[in-house]
């Protein structure tokens, strides 16, 4: 009897854990689950391609935000109009706050899997194999005659009871190096006002932050280790830690201390956190088991930002985490909400301030977007302020000078802020490739080369700061009705930021061909001296050598072994 199939949906960059849990869980409840990666709107007509070749039962499309929200739910319009006629479920935080809306509006929707989606889109899966209408389940919502039938909240599972992800294929490599994505909780202790993970945890009446056993984290690991090679371990937690210290180094330590074990004491580890996460103690351990790249949650620096967007935090925090992690040279970036609805002109400025005392710490920035489920929505929405539809939620701020200073920095820094390949994601990209290449070329690497990118990591930040100065002079001055003198200095802007833009990446592509020959010269060799350990096979392999930009580099025979949480 054939194994029944089922197709999973959505964007797979590197390896999406949401897709890769619920894929083990089918397949441990004897489906065939098959991963068809959607990532850009383009890909529309080969993605009904792959589903259709699948044949599936179930079709399952995560929907994480309003940002895709139309093309990801346009495929099951487009499966239906080739002939698909089996169920087909959505998922994700979208789905999970706006599934009224899409059975509304979308027909070709069968039935919506709110928050986690391990279990009820297994329910959904397995009534559809046994050939039983889909009806409303826990945690399963569906469409009927009478209207939307929701089912009541589920409980969500214990993280250590879930299955591994699937890890099928080739891990990403950066550099040459296998990494794999990876989450040791789910959610955050935190409760920010725009902040969809807290949003998330709420409605499902469950606890903010669910965390896996050291023992379950480090099995995982060794797992990924051992059959795939892996050394840079990315952890997507949305916040790696808990709110006391003390805890924080009790579970840190035990990891350590299971890693050292089980001889892992070559690989690199990637986290997030919030600023006050940050002490020395905690970070020095994490330092002593490879961690090379911190994000930290800097949001804001102004004190209404602070209480506008319930951060919790001081300014002080912010400084203070940075000057450790900068004392203890471990690579971290950030990102700044230096517009809020109620930012002012001088919360600007102050954020604006600590952009350019830390310009060294690649940074971007941008403003608080309206998620839905979020009280930053409902808070705007009480105001009479909320805009749009539950497709794209906007907003204008209260002050119209700094509405009118985001209008501007959104149309100058377009390229520069919001492009993958744009100026702050290439600087933030090659400082995290340096990092790679400390920690696993080191011969290649050296305090010069590793103060050069510094030195332009600084440039490229005090030049955005020095940019968005003159733009809040600008609007400071500048008589509001004057739309031909705003519409001129809105273009001078973005034509001159382009031409600097050009001549930036310029100077890091050069800095990554430098990286690349660095690493031809003297990196196979110690690529292979610092691998070779207990992996025999890999001497025959030829790897890749791949950037973080993911564009092939070079033909080495380096390290590479044969052959994604929530529904998010």
């Amino acid at each position: 009897m054939p194994v029944p199939s089922v197709a999973l949906v959505g964007a797979e960059y590197e390896e999406n854990l949401s897709l890769r849990y619920l894929a083990s869980a089918l397949e441990r409840a004897g489906f065939s689950a098959a991963v068809v990666p959607f990532n850009r709107a383009e890909d529309l007509p080969t993605v009904v391609e792959a589903v259709l070749h699948v044949d599936p039962l179930v079709v399952g499309i995560s929907v994480p935000f309003q940002l895709r929200a139309v093309e990801l739910l346009d495929l099951g319009t487009r499966l239906r109009e080739r002939g698909y006629a089996g169920h087909i479920c959505i998922g994700g935080h979208f789905a999970t706050f706006e599934y009224e809306n899409v059975l509304r509006d979308f027909p070709a929707i069968d039935s919506v899997v709110r928050h986690e989606g391990e279990e009820p889109f297994l329910k959904v899966c397995e009534l559809v194999r046994q050939g039983v209408r889909v009806t409303a389940q826990p945690g399963v919502v569906v469409r009927t005659s009478n209207g939307i039938d929701c089912g009541e909240a589920h409980r969500l599972p214990r993280l250590d009871d879930l299955p591994f992800p699937d890890r099928r294929g080739r891990p990403h490599d950066i550099l040459g190096v296998p990494c794999s994505p990876i989450v040791a909780s789910r959610g955050c202790y935190a409760d920010c006002s725009f902040c969809c993970i807290y949003a998330y945890s709420e409605n499902a009446r469950a606890p903010r932050y669910r965390r896996r056993s050291p023992e379950s984290i480090v099995a995982e690991m060794k797992q990924e280790y051992e059959r795939r090679g892996v050394r840079l371990f990315v952890f997507h937690d949305d916040n790696f830690f808990l709110l006391t210290a003390t805890v924080n180094l009790k579970r840190y330590d035990c990891i350590t201390g299971l890693l050292h074990q089980e001889g892992m004491d070559d690989i690199a580890l990637v986290i997030k956190c919030r600023p006050n996460d940050v002490t020395r103690e905690l970070f020095e351990l994490l330092k002593s088991i490879g961690l090379i790249r911190a994000y930290v949650g800097i949001e804001t620096n102004s004190e209404e930002g602070i209480i506008s967007l319930n951060r919790r935090i001081t300014p002080d925090d912010n400084r203070r985490a940075l000057q450790i992690i900068r004392e203890l040279d471990i690579y971290c970036s950030f990102n700044v909400l230096i517009f809020d609805p109620e930012a002012t002109l001088e919360g600007v400025e102050c954020n604006l301030d600590f952009m350019d005392d830390h310009a060294d710490v690649p940074f971007n920035f941008c403003r608080a977007e309206v998620y839905a489920g979020t009280p930053l929505k409902s808070i705007l929405e009480a105001q009479g302020r909320l805009e749009g539809s539950y497709l794209a939620w906007n907003y204008e701020m209260r002050d119209p000078r700094v509405e009118l200073l985001f209008r501007i920095a959104v149309t100058a820094f377009q390229g520069r802020n919001f492009k993958s390949d744009g100026v702050h994601n290439l600087n933030m990209g090659v400082r995290f490739d340096n990092e790679v290449m400390r920690r696993f070329y080191p011969s290649a690497w050296d305090e010069r080369w590793h103060d050069r990118l510094v030195a332009l990591s600084r440039e490229i930040g005090r030049d955005s700061v020095q940019r968005m100065r003159g733009a809040l002079a600008f609007v400071q001055q500048v008589d509001l009705s004057d739309r031909l003198g705003v519409k001129r200095f809105a273009l001078t802007m973005s034509c001159e930021l382009a031409r600097a833009d050009l001549a930036f990446i310029a100077r890091i592509k050069a800095l990554r061909r430098e990286m690349e020959q660095r690493i031809r010269c003297q990196g196979a060799t110690a690529a292979r001296r610092h691998f070779g350990h207990g992996m025999p096979t890999w001497a025959a392999e030829t790897a890749r050598l791949v950037s973080s930009t993911g564009r092939e580099i070079a033909a080495e025979p380096l390290p590479n072994p044969s052959r994604q949480t929530r529904w998010s």
